[in-house]
């Protein structure tokens, strides 16, 4: 999947311009969606550092003879060996991402072509993404990575066998002016008489917060080109996850879009707004001053200066 030319990453999460050289504006709808709280996570964050250890100490069963010297740098470097432990669960997530960017830039190409990728054009995804962005950087089994992404192809090749989606946009970047966001989708199809936004997904399994996204992308107000242009945004039936996973195949999975999803969507861009730094006042000096202060944060005593 390419890099919408106009996004950029920020330290408050991917953001899009208007316009080429622009300032940027909006969140994009993955940033509005992180909002959400994922509790979940912290759980699989102590499992895989735990599963990091375990690995370290069972290289030093495997290698008695150097288990000493390992040991004194390990206690030397306390803080980098830590550091080492605690990466672990980002490090899996920056590589099922890289994975996934290939897998969707060899559907994007597929879609724009109409042409299978074979092996070489594959490989070829491989060396841009390890040239511009560093990804596979540490990938020894590049045929091995071939041949995984070809799995996910096989699936895909299916999908489009037996559900004949007409592409009529890939890698569209969308816009809503009056909630203030923008996103970009996978595609813009259509199967039958309907207009469907459509993501590929290589993940484990669907999440059903991915219908965020999906209402996100229905709901916009226009499709936002790369040089700034603006055109009409279609009427959506609705989105859906052309899911490929790891063991091959694939699923065509429909998200709820209404009204309740997007409605959470739009409090969760409300959340991305907000600045709870400015929440905490200055110090009051006496008593008077703190009452002040709080009905002043209501509105009340505004004239009191």
């Amino acid at each position: 999947m390419t890099t919408p030319s106009l996004s950029a990453d920020t330290p408050r999460g991917r953001m899009y311009r208007l316009e080429p050289e622009g300032p940027l504006m909006y969140p994009s709808i993955t940033t509005v969606t992180g909002m959400r709280a994922k509790d979940f996570l912290q759980g699989w964050y102590a499992t895989m550092a735990s599963k990091r250890a375990l690995d370290m100490y069972a290289w030093l069963e495997r290698n008695p003879d150097r288990a000493a010297s390992e040991i004194s740098r390990v206690t030397r470097d306390r803080w980098g060996t830590q550091k080492k432990i605690a990466a672990a669960a980002s490090e899996h997530t920056a590589a099922a991402s890289d994975f996934g960017t290939l897998v969707h830039s060899a559907c994007e190409d597929w879609g724009t072509s109409g042409t299978r990728p074979d092996a070489d054009h594959i490989g070829g995804i491989i060396e841009r993404m390890r040239t511009g962005s560093g990804a596979f950087a540490t990938e020894k089994d590049l045929r091995g990575l071939v041949a995984r992404a070809e799995v996910r192809l096989d699936g895909y090749g299916r999908f489009l066998d037996d559900f004949q989606p007409e592409f009529v946009e890939v890698e569209q970047t969308v816009v809503n002016h009056s909630v203030g966001y923008a996103g970009t989708t996978d595609a813009i199809v259509r199967i039958g008489n309907t207009l469907l936004s459509a993501d590929i997904k290589t993940s484990k399994k669907v999440r059903g917060d991915y219908a965020l996204q999906g209402v996100a992308v229905c709901r916009a107000e226009l499709l936002l080109d790369d040089d700034g242009s603006t055109r009409e945004m279609p009427e959506l039936t609705g989105a859906f996850i052309i899911h490929l996973p790891e063991a091959g195949g694939y699923q065509a999975v429909p998200l709820r879009t209404g009204e309740e999803e997007f409605e959470v969507f739009r409090a969760l861009r409300a959340a991305w707004s907000f600045e709870p730094d400015e929440c905490a006042l200055e110090p009051a000096a006496d008593p008077k001053g703190l009452v002040l202060s709080l009905l002043r944060t209501k509105g009340g005593l505004d004239a009191l200066g």
